[in-house]
């Protein structure tokens, strides 16, 4: 057999295998979208940590919203059943399909806590990886750093926090989370009663005068060098205060 009829052979093989795949493909979509629908699968992503939604809580909005059992569904039907569960505001994405032996399986994914924040209104609310409010739930509590002081920003349906000092503490805790020593040691943030924001450790009982987001990044630096190179020689304890707003300084209070 010469190279150029091994070739043809190889590419008529090729194609007829690409074929059947997309045969076999086709005709499992269409069983897919044949099938009668028997259970519901629910999976939330519990293994992040984070308990905000529950099984029961999906299962009561699809049997009070639609009918699935023992019918099929279809593509619109799916994506009604999709926006419906994303109503519940600690979901970040739903998603629902279909497969060949008649499930219906729902996947949450749920949004992600980084601050829980107590406003003067009384209120609580948590705020996630991007910045959106979410409420808090009475069966489950993050465990996250906590957001008190001087704030009078109140929650609203899933919508990113708008006011000045919760976008500073927002930028700050993202430049702490960068840095696993921080990310653990930083229990609180405060808004004091001239909007400067202060970090309340979970280690030792001073009080770390941070000020704005402005220079984040070189101040933890400066604040981790006195950690480690005086803190840790006079005790956690030593001072009150701990002052680094302003730039190559650290302020101290007994």
């Amino acid at each position: 057999m010469n190279k150029t009829a091994r070739n043809i052979i190889i590419r008529v093989s090729m194609l007829i295998g690409l074929t059947g795949f997309v045969v076999l493909a086709v005709l499992a979509k269409r069983n897919r979208e044949l099938s009668e629908i028997k259970n519901i699968h629910i999976s939330i992503d519990e293994w992040s940590g984070n308990f905000f939604v529950t099984k029961d809580q999906v299962s009561a909005i699809i049997d009070d919203k639609f009918v699935v059992k023992n019918r099929i569904l279809s593509g619109r039907d799916l994506e009604r059943i999709e926006q419906s569960l994303r109503v519940i505001p600690q979901v970040l994405h739903s998603n629902a399909y279909t497969d060949n032996a008649g499930n219906l399986n729902i996947k949450i994914e749920q949004r992600k806590p980084v601050l829980r924040v107590y406003n003067l209104q009384g209120e609580s609310y948590y705020i996630d990886e991007d910045g959106v409010k979410f409420p808090t739930v009475n069966h489950f509590a993050a465990k996250v750093p906590v957001v008190t002081g001087f704030i009078t920003e109140k929650y609203t349906v899933p919508r990113k926090a708008g006011s000045t000092e919760l976008k500073r503490v927002i930028k700050i805790q993202q430049e702490a989370g960068k840095n696993d020593l921080w990310k653990e040691l930083i229990g609180q943030y405060n808004i004091n009663e001239k909007k400067q924001t202060e970090l309340i450790p979970r280690i030792g009982s001073a009080v770390v005068l941070f000020g704005d987001d402005k220079d984040a990044e070189s101040k933890f630096r400066r604040l981790e060098v006195f950690y480690f190179e005086v803190l840790r020689k006079v005790g956690w304890d030593y001072y009150k205060v701990i002052n680094i707003m302003y730039k190559d300084q650290a302020v101290c209070l007994k």
